[in-house]
């Protein structure tokens, strides 16, 4: 695991296609002990997506990032999400956790032509479609695309080695 960042107490760690068996474990019932994905398979097949995890000084994990490849919006993107442990989100914890898994999945790829362009995040939370959530992900340099069927906001941002390419 590769230390990329600390927000207050915490330790954030890139663990992009590095999860042990152990660590999908832990994992797995950090997803269910919060009530974050009840169902046993789609927790461990969630484990291969994790791109980054937030540690607390004990080193149990309080937040995940996680992300996944598909089209959207005519372009290949890496779909973005998180979860951080109820008592531990902390103003700009989530962001400390997109910035870092933003930074890593722009340097991942940047040779390979079908990669990914950029992320794409659906805001499944309605709490950040107040003011001060769009202020939040302008400022992460995300770009409000629209709703999607189910009315959740649809925000990305390209990575810069795809500023050659139109945007969607």
């Amino acid at each position: 695991m590769l230390s990329i960042s600390e927000f207050k107490q915490y330790r954030i760690f890139w663990v992009w296609q590095q999860v042990t068996p152990d660590v999908r474990q832990a994992l797995i019932s950090f997803w269910q002990d919060n009530a974050a994905i009840k169902d046993a398979f789609e927790a461990w097949r969630r484990t291969f997506e994790v791109a980054c995890v937030a540690l607390n000084p004990s080193g149990q994990i309080i937040g995940v990032s996680s992300v996944y490849s598909a089209l959207g919006a005519g372009a290949p993107y890496w779909f973005y999400r998180t979860f951080i442990r109820k008592d531990c989100r902390d103003v700009g914890l989530a962001q400390r956790l997109f910035t870092g898994t933003r930074q890593q999945l722009a340097l991942a790829y940047t040779d390979e032509p079908q990669a990914p362009v950029g992320m794409m995040v659906v805001l499944e939370n309605p709490k950040l479609e107040r003011p001060s959530g769009t202020r939040i992900n302008q400022r992460g340099g995300l770009s409000f695309l629209g709703c999607n069927e189910h009315g959740q906001s649809v925000w990305h941002l390209l990575f810069q080695s795809s500023a050659r390419q139109e945007a969607p």
